[in-house]
């Protein structure tokens, strides 16, 4: 089957929720939201694009090359718009919760916020915010929401924080402290003693899951000595973890994980 009825496209409504399941495992491995026959549009894509490194592509023809079909199932149907990018985003959100879901989505849906256990919720949701008049250094602020995970080591965390950046060496040498942060909140801070370009300290790379390319081999990661050493938090990093930033002017881009910032200027009197 690869399309549906004049019939049962009326009954789905205007969208639906959809999800394709690999047979042999029985597990959905991708939700989506779709018109009409969107649903079947994914295998004729993998079809177009038999070597594809998009993961969703790549299972579909693993399917299809053991021999099996994906199996397709409508979730909900007969939504708006709206309702279906609530939908979808709640499923992916849902899934992706549990760690072992192997969905295959790329993005977690439209308007979407991450699943967060209710002690996560009370610590984002709850936190001191950091105001404008708070900020006493120069910051480079860090969005680490693909990366971060729950329960993570102090270790992993740090490693995670501090490279590599597509970040400018002139602006990073005036920064004081950086901070990690997730979903807003400030989960980690930092006081680089250095910085390195990746190309020049190949064998001090943050994480082995590092391969430099033409793209990547002149970004830039960091060191804190002090954390390294076993230094307890100074006062301005003691002051700054666990704040909020979300009421902060900050870049909201998905794309862009790095923005600055810098303690207000003092009111100046021209005479």
């Amino acid at each position: 089957m690869d399309r549906f009825s004049e019939k049962s496209l009326l009954s789905l409504g205007d969208y639906y929720v959809y999800g394709l399941i690999d047979p042999r495992s029985k597990q959905i491995f991708y939700i989506g939201k779709g018109t009409k026959n969107r649903v079947f549009e994914h295998e004729k894509e993998s079809l177009g694009s038999p070597d594809s490194e998009k993961l969703k592509l790549k299972t579909i023809a693993d399917i299809k090359n053991a021999g099996f079909e994906v199996e397709k199932i409508i979730i909900n149907s007969n939504l708006t718009e709206e309702e279906a990018f609530a939908a979808e985003a709640s499923l992916i959100n849902a899934f992706n919760y549990v760690g072992d879901a192997g969905l295959t989505n790329i993005v977690a849906g439209h308007h979407s916020a991450e699943a967060l256990s209710v002690d996560e919720y009370e610590r984002i949701n709850g936190a001191v915010p950091l105001e404008e008049k708070d900020i006493r250094n120069k910051i480079l602020v860090i969005k680490i929401n693909r990366l971060y995970q729950r329960g993570m080591d102090e270790k992993v965390l740090y490693d995670a924080v501090r490279g590599v950046w597509r970040v400018s060496k002139e602006k990073v040498r005036t920064v004081e402290y950086v901070f990690g942060v997730y979903n807003s909140l400030i989960v980690a801070v930092y006081k680089p003693s250095e910085w390195f370009v990746c190309k020049e300290a190949k064998d001090r790379l943050p994480r082995q899951d590092i391969v430099l390319t033409p793209k990547t081999e002149n970004r830039l990661f960091f060191v804190d000595e002090r954390y390294e050493q076993g230094f307890p938090l100074d006062e301005n990093e003691s002051f700054y973890i666990g704040k909020s930033i979300a009421g902060l002017q900050l870049n909201q881009s998905a794309q862009n994980p790095i923005t600055y910032l810098y303690p207000l200027e003092k009111d100046k009197i021209y005479i």
